[in-house]
């Protein structure tokens, strides 16, 4: 498994600063969430909805204060994949630390960049906003 690229990292109005425990330590790239009040790296598909989006920066496991997380919005990252055939547009879901598989219609946290087959890495768009799960709008 590589690590993740960004490409197109989020601009400064597409971060946000969130807390994230002392003990936990998160790299450029990871793909996070927000549960309890802080946030933690994804690991399970089901969390689409408490989706934040990636660390813009790293935090490390022995600060003696809480640390922050930026989190990109948005941007464009290549991550693990599992070989298969995508298409630009289609949407994404996690499936193991820093990868992702086709979401077959539920558990969407990003779309393809790109089109290719048998593809085990993939540029990713993510765009939590656009997601509007998070952050939804109460009608």
């Amino acid at each position: 498994m590589a690590d993740p690229r960004i490409i197109q990292s989020a601009g400064i109005l597409d971060r946000i600063a969130a807390p994230v425990a002392s003990t936990l330590a998160l790299a450029q790239g990871d793909l996070v969430s927000y549960e309890a009040n802080t946030t933690v790296a994804v690991d399970a598909a089901a969390e689409d909805a408490s989706f934040l989006g990636y660390m813009v920066n790293a935090t490390i496991a022995d600060q003696d204060e809480p640390d922050q997380a930026i989190v990109g919005l948005r941007g464009i990252i290549e991550y693990d994949a599992t070989s298969a055939t995508y298409t630009i547009g289609a949407g994404l879901k996690y499936t193991s630390k820093n990868a992702v598989v086709a979401d077959g219609g539920s558990d969407t946290i990003a779309w393809s960049a790109e089109y290719g087959t048998a593809q085990t890495r993939l540029d990713v768009i993510i765009d939590v906003i656009a997601l509007g799960k998070l952050f939804g709008v109460d009608a």
